[in-house]
C-alpha cells in the first residue's frame, strides 16, 4: 500500500496568507503616512494654527459630516436615538397603513422601469401599470409607475419611488394623483416644514405627509405622500382652477433657454385655448425681456415664496425645474407652487437669495447656474422691496414661534415615527452613515442669520416706474370726470364705448342719479377705490340695451349704495376666466340697497376672495347664478331672489354669517353651500324652487328659523366631489315644524332641532337629480 502525503496548501489557506500579507503591508504604509502626517502637523506650524480639538472639529465638519453624514460630536445623540427606538422592536409605529395589490405582469412592468431608469428610456418610464390600493379596508383602482431622477429613488426595488393616479371619480385623502417616496429623498421632516410654511403664509401648498407602505403585503416601511398638480390642489387652496405650467426637463432646465409644458394639457387646450395661449405668450415675453415682471407675476406671493425659501433653507425649491407656475385666471398673474425644496444642512448656511445681486458671491453652490432666473426678480426694484419686507416679517422670532405653535406637535409626531426604521442621514445622492435627527433650532438660527444679513444690504428707496397692463383708457382722463381735493368725481351721465381702467391709488366717487350706459361689449377695470353714492330717490343706474358690458373691481375698497345694475354680461378677456357681470376680486366690498336685473352672465355678481357686507340686495330675472361667492367672507342682511335660472346664492369655500335670504321661482338651488364652507344663517325662506338648500362637500351650515313652501326638495346634504369629506346641516326653527322634503347622502348629516334625521340615500342618486 502506498500512502500519499496529504497536501496542506489548499486554495483557502494560500488565499488567507496572501490576504494577511496585504493587510500587513497596508498597515505599514498607513503607519508610515500617519507618522509623516503627525510629524508635519507638529513641525510645520499647523499645530499653532489648529489645536488638536480644533483640527478634529474641522475634520468632523468638512469631511465626516459633509461627505459621510456622520459626526463624532453626535455619537451620544445617535446612542440615545437607538436606545429610544428599541420599543419599535415590540410595537408598530402609529402611521396609517397602505397596501398596494398588483399582479405579476404589472409588477414586472414596474421592475423593468426601475432597471431601465438609469438609461432614461422615456417610452418605458412613462408607462403606467394597473393595481389596487387598499386603505382602511376600502379598495381603489389605481395606475402606478416608477418615478424619480436620483439614484435614491430607484436603486433598491424595496425602496423605489412611485407616481400614482386614481382611476375614476374616487379620491383618497382628497387627492386624485400623488407620489410616494422614502422620506430620505426629501430629507424627512424638513420637506414637511417647507410645505407647512407655504400653507402658513397662505401660498398654494401641497399635501405632504407619511404612511406605512406594503406591496402585496410585503412591508416597505415608511413612505412620504406628495400631492400631484391637479384641479383638486388649486381648489383646496381656495383658488379658481387655472392652468399649471412647468418646464420641459427633456429640453433644457436653464433659464431662459427653457420650454414650458402644461399639466392636464388636453383639458386646457380643449376648453380654454385662448387662456393657455395668452399665459404662454406672457411667459415667453418675460424670457425675452419684452414685458415687466410685475405685469405677469404676482410679486407679493413670489416675495413671500422667496422669503420662505431663505428661512427654511429649501433652496432647491427656487430653481426653475422645481417651482411650478400657477396661472391665476382671475388675476391673470402667475403664482408659485412650491415643490421639492429639499433642505441640505451642509449647503447655503452663508447664503440668501439676495446674494445673487452680488456677482462675486459664489455661495449659491449648485443653484448658481440658475442666476438668470433669480435675477428676473431681483432686477425689479418693486419686487426687492417687497421681498426684504417679507423676509423681515417671516423670519421674525414671533412668526417662527407661532408657526411651531401650530405645527410642532405633528413635526414631533412624524419625527418619532421615523425611529421605527433605520433612518440614515440624507446626503442627497446617497445615504449617510449617521442617524437622521431633526434640529429644532434651525429656523431660529436662520432667523438670526437673516437679521444680520439684511442689515448689510442697502435698503435705499429706488423710484419704481410701475407699468400697468393695458386694461384700456385711464378713466380719470375722461372730460366729465372732475378732480377735486385728491378725489375724482363722476357727476354726469356717461356712455361706455371702449375699455376703461381706474389705476391703483385713485379714488372715484360716482354721485347720485348718474347713468352709465354700455354701448359696446367692453369692461371697466379698477384697481382704484370706487364709491357709488346713489340714493333711494336718485339711484345710480349702470346698464346696457343689448345685454353686454361688465365691471371688474380688484384689490381695493368698493362701496355700492343704491345702485341698479341691468342687462350686463361677462368680461370677454383672453387672459382671464371671469363669469360675472359684476366681478369683485381680493377686495373689501359693501353693497347696500341695490338691485340687479336681467343679467346675461353666468353670475350676476361674482365675489372672489373678498370681505363683503351686503344689506338689501334684490336680484331678478337672472340667466344663471344670482350671487356667486368664491372663498373669502360674507355678512349679509336681506337678500331676495326671484326668477333665477340657476342658484340664488352659491357659496364655495367661504365663511358666511347672514340674516334673511328668500327666493322664489329658482330653477336650481336657493342656497348652494359647498367646498368646505362654514356658516350661520338666521331666517331662510324659499318657495316654488327646485331645491331650497344644498349643503355639500365638507361644508357645515347652521340655519335658525326657516320656511320652505312648494319646493320640489327642501334640503339636501351630500357629496358632489369625492375629494371632500361629508357635510352637516343643523336646522333649528321656532316657526316651522312641518316635515321636510329632504335628501341625505351617505356620510352626511342633517340635525333637525337637536335630533338627527336618518333616512339616507347614495350620493350618486342625489347628484343624478341635480347635475
Amino acid at each position: 500500500m502506498i500512502i500519499k502525503k496529504k497536501n496542506n496548501y489548499s486554495f483557502f489557506s494560500i488565499s488567507k496568507k496572501i490576504f494577511n500579507k496585504i493587510i500587513f503591508f497596508l498597515g505599514l504604509i498607513s503607519f508610515f503616512f500617519l507618522t509623516l502626517i503627525t510629524l508635519y502637523y507638529f513641525t510645520s506650524g499647523m499645530y499653532e494654527r489648529f489645536k488638536p480639538i480644533t483640527l478634529i472639529k474641522k475634520i468632523d465638519e468638512v469631511i465626516l459630516n459633509k461627505y459621510f453624514g456622520f459626526s463624532i460630536y453626535q455619537i451620544d445623540d445617535y446612542a440615545k436615538l437607538k436606545l429610544y427606538s428599541i420599543k419599535y422592536i415590540f410595537f408598530s409605529n402609529k402611521l396609517e397603513n397602505v397596501n398596494i395589490e398588483i399582479d405579476q405582469e404589472n409588477l414586472y412592468k414596474l421592475e423593468l422601469q426601475r432597471q431601465e431608469q438609469s438609461n432614461q428610456k422615456k417610452n418605458i418610464l412613462n408607462i403606467f401599470s394597473n393595481a389596487k390600493l387598499n386603505f382602511n379596508n376600502e379598495k381603489y383602482n389605481i395606475k402606478i409607475r416608477v418615478k424619480g431622477d436620483r439614484v435614491l429613488h430607484w436603486y433598491d426595488k424595496t425602496q423605489t419611488s412611485y407616481k400614482i393616479d386614481l382611476k375614476g371619480e374616487n379620491r383618497l385623502w382628497g387627492l386624485e394623483e400623488f407620489s410616494i417616496q422614502k422620506p430620505i429623498t426629501r430629507n424627512y421632516i424638513y420637506e414637511y416644514i417647507f410645505h407647512k410654511y407655504l400653507e402658513y403664509q397662505n401660498l398654494i401648498s401641497l399635501k405632504y405627509f407619511f404612511i406605512n407602505l406594503s406591496i402585496n403585503d410585503s412591508k416597505r416601511g415608511i413612505y412620504a405622500v406628495e400631492e400631484g398638480f391637479s384641479k383638486e390642489l388649486i381648489e383646496r387652496n381656495k383658488k379658481r382652477n387655472g392652468p399649471i405650467f412647468s418646464i420641459n426637463e427633456t429640453k433644457n432646465i436653464r433659464y431662459p433657454d427653457v420650454e414650458y409644458e402644461l399639466y392636464s394639457e388636453k383639458y386646457w387646450r380643449e376648453n380654454h385655448p385662448n387662456l393657455v395661449n395668452q399665459a404662454l405668450f406672457s411667459l415667453n415675453q418675460l424670457k425675452n425681456n419684452q414685458i415687466d415682471l410685475n405685469l405677469v407675476f404676482d410679486l407679493d406671493k413670489w416675495a413671500t415664496y422667496f422669503a420662505i425659501i431663505d428661512l427654511t433653507g429649501t433652496f432647491h425649491g427656487v430653481i426653475p425645474k422645481s417651482v411650478k407656475l400657477f396661472y391665476n385666471p382671475v388675476t391673470a398673474k402667475f403664482e408659485p407652487i412650491g415643490f421639492d425644496g429639499h433642505y441640505n444642512s451642509n449647503l447655503f448656511n452663508n447664503f440668501l437669495i439676495l446674494d445673487f445681486m452680488d456677482d462675486s458671491n459664489k455661495n449659491c453652490d449648485y443653484i448658481c447656474s440658475d442666476r438668470e432666473w433669480i435675477l428676473k426678480f431681483l432686477k425689479n426694484n418693486e419686487f426687492v422691496e417687497l421681498y426684504i419686507k417679507k423676509l423681515e416679517e417671516i423670519s421674525s422670532i414671533n412668526s417662527i414661534k407661532n408657526f411651531y405653535k401650530i405645527n410642532l406637535d405633528m413635526i414631533n409626531f412624524f419625527n418619532e415615527q421615523f425611529l421605527s426604521e433605520s433612518s440614515k442621514t440624507d446626503k442627497v445622492l446617497y445615504k449617510g452613515i449617521g442617524i437622521y435627527q431633526f434640529n429644532e433650532n434651525y429656523l431660529f438660527n436662520r432667523s438670526e442669520y437673516i437679521k444680520n444679513r439684511i442689515n448689510e444690504f442697502n435698503k435705499k428707496k429706488i423710484l419704481n416706474i410701475k407699468s400697468k397692463k393695458n386694461f384700456g383708457k385711464d378713466l380719470t382722463k375722461e372730460a366729465n370726470i372732475i378732480f377735486h381735493e385728491g378725489k375724482y368725481f363722476l357727476r354726469n351721465d356717461m356712455e361706455i364705448n371702449q375699455r376703461y381702467f381706474l389705476p391703483s391709488g385713485k379714488i372715484l366717487i360716482i354721485e347720485k342719479g348718474v347713468k352709465i350706459k354700455f354701448n359696446k361689449d367692453v369692461s371697466i377695470f379698477s384697481e382704484g377705490s370706487i364709491y357709488m353714492n346713489g340714493t333711494d330717490k336718485e339711484p345710480i343706474i349702470i346698464y346696457s340695451d343689448k345685454k353686454f358690458g361688465s365691471l371688474v373691481f380688484m384689490d381695493n375698497i368698493y362701496n355700492i349704495n343704491n345702485v341698479i345694475f341691468q342687462n350686463l354680461s361677462y368680461p370677454k378677456e383672453r387672459d382671464r376666466i371671469l363669469y360675472g357681470g359684476i366681478n369683485i376680486i381680493n377686495s373689501n366690498l359693501e353693497i347696500i340697497n341695490t338691485k340687479i336685473f336681467s343679467s346675461n352672465s353666468e353670475d350676476a355678481i361674482n365675489i372672489i376672495s373678498s370681505n363683503s357686507f351686503i344689506k338689501n340686495l334684490e336680484l331678478k330675472d337672472i340667466k344663471s347664478d344670482a350671487i356667486d361667492i368664491d372663498f373669502g367672507n360674507l355678512k349679509f342682511e336681506a337678500i331676495t331672489c326671484e326668477q333665477i335660472n340657476n342658484d340664488c346664492l352659491d357659496i364655495s369655500g367661504a365663511e358666511i354669517n347672514g340674516k334673511f335670504i328668500s327666493g322664489k321661482y329658482i330653477k336650481d338651488k336657493g342656497l348652494s353651500f359647498g367646498e368646505k364652507s362654514l356658516g350661520n344663517i338666521d331666517n331662510i325662506y324659499f318657495e316654488n324652487s327646485r331645491l331650497g338648500v344644498a349643503v355639500k362637500d365638507g361644508s357645515n351650515l347652521k340655519i335658525y328659523d326657516y320656511k320652505f313652501l312648494n319646493n320640489e326638495y327642501d334640503v339636501a346634504v351630500f357629496n358632489k366631489k369625492k375629494e371632500y369629506s361629508g357635510s352637516s346641516l343643523y336646522l333649528d326653527s321656532t316657526a316651522n315644524k312641518d316635515n321636510l322634503n329632504y335628501l341625505i347622502g351617505f356620510n352626511n348629516n342633517i340635525i333637525k332641532e337637536k335630533e338627527p334625521l336618518f333616512k339616507k340615500v347614495s350620493n350618486s342618486y342625489i347628484n343624478n337629480l341635480f347635475y
